[in-house]
């Protein structure tokens, strides 16, 4: 039986409304509103330095402060009952936010079709992630097709750059992903190219903090621009079962199936 393709968005392009995430200088979204801009901008830090972008300026903006109502998730890691009222916090830290867009798709008369995560620090999670499946995209400095025996994926988390350059690898590309539940584990759209890694410094902490800077160029803008465009256009559509070793949909692009790596942008 042949599966139900579902496109990621299927309306006109010039209808096409997307909003960003971001916690720090925000240039993954200035790229992004370089090609379509966004109709309003989010940040769990209020004095963000995103909000000073020229591309971002005249974008409509709302903030909450995340650390303010969350509290710090360091400090509780570790006690089970200051994890359980960090996780209670933070559900209902997402539910201000849902109700903060579906207030402004009201006031707008607007749909939002996309939320762009660019350099957002916070993990999108219930009832935010159920109200917007699929319809959530970030950007992750790693390239997220190379597996572990048990096919987990080998680079996520924060220090992911770091981790590869510590495991040998000769290049690291950025990969744009579909928020789920999971830490780094949706579905792959684009990846961007690949930066060569040549270390020049005995200090492998601060490389990798330099190359990361250098692939934001390089991978994460070509990949996330892509991303954003070909969605917009219709072009990006899911499948509907499990295919690829029973955790990942398969992808489309103008209708033909990607492999699991996704469209190679750039």
């Amino acid at each position: 039986m042949k599966e139900e393709i579902i496109p990621i968005y299927s309306g006109k392009p010039e209808d096409f409304h997307w909003v960003g995430f971001g916690s720090g200088k925000g240039t993954n979204l200035r790229e992004c509103a370089r090609i379509i801009k966004p109709v309003l901008i989010f940040s769990d830090r209020p004095k963000a330095e995103l909000f000073n972008l020229e591309e971002l300026v005249e974008t409509p903006r709302k903030s909450l402060d995340g650390y303010k109502i969350c509290g710090s998730w360091k400090k509780a890691k570790g006690n089970p009952e200051l994890e359980a009222e960090y996780e209670r916090k933070s559900y209902w830290y997402n539910q201000f936010i849902l109700d903060a867009l579906m207030y402004f798709k009201k006031e707008r008369r607007i749909n939002i079709d996309l939320i762009v995560l660019g350099g957002y620090l916070r993990l999108i999670k219930e009832p935010l992630l159920n109200a917007f499946k699929d319809k959530i995209i970030n950007v992750h400095p790693a390239d997220l097709s190379k597996l572990n025996e048990d096919n987990s994926r080998k680079y996520i988390g924060k220090d992911a750059v770091y981790d590869a350059i510590k495991a040998g690898e000769k290049t690291t590309r950025s990969s744009v992903i579909l928020i789920d539940k999971l830490e780094d584990h949706g579905e792959i759209l684009t990846q961007g190219p690949g930066l060569e890694i040549r270390i020049n410094d005995s200090n492998i902490r601060k490389y990798a903090d330099e190359h990361q800077e250098k692939q934001k160029r390089v991978s994460d803008w070509p990949a996330l621009t892509t991303a954003l465009k070909m969605i917009s256009e219709g072009r990006i559509a899911l499948g509907t079962k499990k295919t690829f070793f029973n955790e990942w949909k398969r992808v489309y692009i103008d209708g033909k199936t990607l492999e699991y790596k996704g469209f190679q942008a750039g």
